[in-house]
């Protein structure tokens, strides 16, 4: 457990040479007070007097300075005001002389400490500290330091409270009294660290649609990005077979060329073949045709050699021409081949422009029309894809860094939450415990002073698991009868008070205001149970010395040592206090 939270301090954390005490109050235009001046001292302060006297209306002054927002005598504050008047003002001083170098209050550097309350007709109201002006808050915030709550009524206990306390719920129970003992600082951080555990879950919600949303951006993207990637190793595919097609048509050009270029060179041997074969013929016929022209004109020979030989040279005529006219053939086949050949040369000159604006040259034994059908597959391919932005590698790596990052807060929030809970489970604990060991150390206290009224009790904790739940239940039985739950349906007036009066004396040791007030706690008791609890209550009184009682009654008490009398006589319509010297 934490320092000072331990069980063990519930009763004083600290010993301190005096506590702060009321010094005195001062009553002005307040009910029937024209003007009261009522001095307090240390310890035991009994007020009485007739009923009507005024007596209660000392202790309603008190907790509304004090800024008490509920009264029993009025649904309006202003209502408090002393007919015929337009305003009232009741202040509380509480002594913080130093003793011994120590001021009860040491953070206030001043001998008391004045809590002035105003009030209007018209309804407002307004507190000054030390003749300073203070909001509300701020003089809420200051009894809290000192451990008062004016709207506890285990503080301050006007009329009938005992019966409203008895009729409290069991969970409005446990609440007043954590706040009597200073312990609503536990509940108050228990508060806290279920505030900060739903911050935390709500951040943690948070966190995880953001997760599942960068976890869909990353996915998304990665699958853009593997289409970008696919897109550029199908565009890098592509670009190589066309690349390669472009050198297949150039090496188809070549192959194409150097064809008509062997054809060209054939019809060149076969013209020149076919020449001298011409020339062979030509001179063949003109040496038979000189044969011819001397054997006519020797006349040698017979006709039958003149005609052979003619023969002959009709044939070697005839294949000179057979021979020339193969030859025009010849070259006319070449002239078109040239003309061929320059057209194939100029579609190589361009294709080769083209395959070297693509890249270096590659060689390939497949077909253009081959290469072709395995651009048209890659295109195909590629359309598939469909629209891919360039920037999907950029977005993921942005994408996926979100998502490392919002995942690496996602575990970050899920360890503040594991946490948060253990600190609101340890929080809990601290409280649990502190409770239970404030009922063991009160239960048989508790029990000893209903042993005075021949009664017992015990006083139980229930829901500890849930502070909203929480509650604390008082079970008592009078004369044998088996304890049982305090309420209007089990318990008469009489034992409720005695009851109830019993746990609150019993308490007293831990509360933390260093003043009490108690009004009319006796009217409803017999006699006998008036005189046990008053004992009891005096002997609280006389054990708690650093505490300050304030207790009104209109019924006659023991009178003892150190106590403090003040008599309260209404006449005329105006109430009066004076001291009472026995």
């Amino acid at each position: 457990m934490e320092s000072g939270e331990r069980a063990g301090g519930l009763a004083r954390a600290e010993a301190v040479a005096r506590a702060p005490y009321i010094r005195e109050v001062i009553l002005e235009n307040f009910m029937s007070h024209e003007y009261s001046r009522i001095p307090l001292r240390p310890g035991v302060n009994l007020i009485t007097g007739p009923n009507g006297s005024g007596k209660s209306s000392i202790l309603l002054g008190i907790a509304v300075a004090l800024g008490q927002t509920y009264t029993d005598r009025s649904e309006r504050l202003s209502d408090l005001i002393r007919r015929g008047e337009k305003a009232a003002r009741v202040s509380v001083i509480f002594d913080n002389t130093e003793v011994d170098g120590r001021r009860p209050i040491p953070w206030l550097d001043s001998d008391q400490l004045v809590i002035t309350r105003y009030l209007k007709r018209t309804g407002d109201y307004w507190h000054y500290v030390n003749n300073r002006f203070k909001s509300k808050a701020e003089v809420e915030h200051l009894l809290r330091r000192l451990g008062i709550n004016p709207n506890n009524m285990l503080i301050i206990m006007h009329q009938n409270m005992i019966e409203q306390f008895a009729a409290k719920s069991s969970v409005e129970k446990l609440r007043m009294v954590e706040d009597a003992v200073g312990a609503s600082h536990f509940r108050e951080r228990i508060i806290e660290a279920e505030r900060r555990l739903r911050d935390l879950q709500a951040q943690e919600r948070g966190l995880k649609r953001a997760l599942e949303e960068a976890k869909a951006a990353v996915e998304y993207w990665r699958e853009e990005y593997e289409k970008l990637v696919m897109k550029r190793k199908l565009g890098e595919e592509k670009r190589r077979l066309e690349l390669e097609l472009a050198w297949a048509e150039v090496q188809e050009k070549e192959a194409q060329a150097g064809r008509l270029e062997e054809r060209m060179e054939a019809l060149k041997i076969e013209e020149r073949k076919l020449r001298a074969e011409a020339e062979f013929h030509e001179a063949e016929a003109r040496r038979l045709r000189e044969e011819l022209i001397r054997i006519y004109e020797s006349g040698e020979g017979g006709r039958e050699d003149f005609e052979k030989k003619l023969d002959m040279l009709i044939d070697e005529k005839v294949s000179e021409g057979v021979a020339r006219y193969r030859i025009k053939l010849n070259e006319a086949e070449a002239r078109r081949l040239g003309y061929e050949l320059k057209r194939v040369k100029a579609e190589l000159e361009e294709r080769m422009r083209k395959a070297v604006s693509l890249g270096e040259r590659v060689q390939t034994s497949r077909k253009p029309q081959e290469i072709l059908e395995d651009i048209k597959a890659v295109s195909l391919k590629i359309a598939s894809l469909g629209d891919v932005a360039e920037e999907a590698e950029d977005m993921y790596l942005v994408a996926d860094s979100r998502y490392r990052e919002t995942e690496a807060k996602a575990a970050e929030a899920e360890e503040n939450l594991r946490k948060a809970l253990e600190e609101v489970e340890y929080r809990k604990e601290l409280w649990r415990n502190f409770l239970r060991e404030l009922v063991a150390e009160v239960e048989p206290r508790f029990n000893e002073i209903l042993g005075h009224a021949d009664g017992a009790g015990k006083i139980v904790l229930r829901n500890l698991e849930d502070p909203e739940k929480a509650s604390l239940e008082l079970y008592v039985g009078f004369r044998g009868v088996e304890p049982a739950l305090l309420d209007a349906h089990t318990h008469s007036g009489g034992e409720r008070i005695v009851g109830t009066l019993a746990f609150l004396l019993a308490l007293q040791k831990y509360v933390k205001s260093p003043f009490r007030a108690v009004d009319e706690f006796d009217v409803h008791l017999d006699p006998l149970n008036r005189e046990r609890m008053v004992r009891l209550l005096l002997a609280s009184a006389k054990t708690e010395q650093a505490v300050q009682y304030i207790i009104i009654t209109p019924g006659r008490v023991p009178v003892e040592e150190g106590m403090h009398i003040l008599v309260v006589q209404n006449v005329g319509g105006r109430s009066s206090v004076r001291r009472y010297n026995p």
